[in-house]
């Protein structure tokens, strides 16, 4: 069963199909491997985890894995084919991780533009708390969040288009961007059916309106020293790329929790 729960922003949405898994994870899993290199435990909290993908790769590669998803879509997505030995996936909300999960982890991850649906300094000081606290001393903070330093300064409206292939045409994923004042952001996921011999061959699938807010580099590196986190590493991308605030696409973080 599939939850069409309407205050989740994903129900409905076949988030796996709209990515090509495979290839990002390849090309992920050197920065991975080389960001998670020295843990205090060879454990991961994978915080918003989706439809798991990541949280598989990290237990194949021999990690005890938590994955954590306020949607209950996405985690019922995640639960669809068998679990890996110490993996898990928890339905529950990341400003709560420490007390949902309950255990110590000796890394977090935190990708997919996450951190911005938490949209006051309250959540966002909630939910970095509650990362803290699910850390052992030397654990790892890895997340990503879109640059909007480079989203703004260019007046981008739109992320890049996303085609994959289908039984029936083509599915497109367009995320459209209303960049509005004081880095309130809509966001708006719509997925498109493109069939390209038929008289109409556009058809709309579904579109949703969630509101973020454009957390940046001046706003989250205070606040993840003000959480006892140190070492801060910027990258551009999730590879080994220098971010640049106005050509990087994205503010990938990794971080460390304060030994004592």
């Amino acid at each position: 069963m599939t939850t069409n729960d309407p205050n989740d922003p994903f129900a409905r949405a076949n988030y796996r199909s709209l990515i090509a898994w495979g290839p990002r994870i390849e090309r992920e899993a050197p920065f991975l491997d080389r960001a998670f290199a020295t843990l205090p435990e060879r454990s991961v909290a994978d915080l918003g985890c989706g439809t798991g993908e990541h949280s598989r790769h990290l237990a194949a590669r021999g990690y005890r894995v938590a994955g954590l998803d306020a949607s209950e879509s996405m985690i019922e997505s995640a639960l669809d084919t068998p679990l890996a030995p110490g993996l898990r996936f928890v339905l529950g909300d990341i400003r709560d991780a420490d007390h949902v999960l309950g255990e110590k982890f000796g890394a977090a991850l935190c990708l997919g533009n996450t951190l911005s649906f938490f949209d006051t300094g309250a959540e966002l000081h909630r939910a970095l708390d509650a990362v803290a606290g699910l850390l052992l001393p030397g654990g790892r903070f890895l997340f990503q969040v879109l640059n909007y330093e480079r989203l703004y300064a260019r007046q981008e409206r739109h992320l890049p288009l996303n085609f994959r292939p289908a039984a029936d045409g083509d599915i497109v994923f367009i995320r459209l961007l209303d960049l509005q004042p004081g880095g309130r952001v809509v966001f708006m996921p719509t997925t498109l059916q493109v069939r390209p011999d038929r008289e109409e061959p556009v058809e709309l699938v579904r579109t949703r309106r969630v509101e973020l807010h454009a957390w940046t580099r001046t706003e989250l590196l205070p606040a993840l020293a003000g959480h006892g986190f140190g070492g801060i590493e910027l990258f551009g991308t999730m590879a080994d790329t220098p971010f640049d605030p106005l050509e990087s696409p994205d503010l990938v973080v990794l971080c460390v929790k304060a030994a004592s």
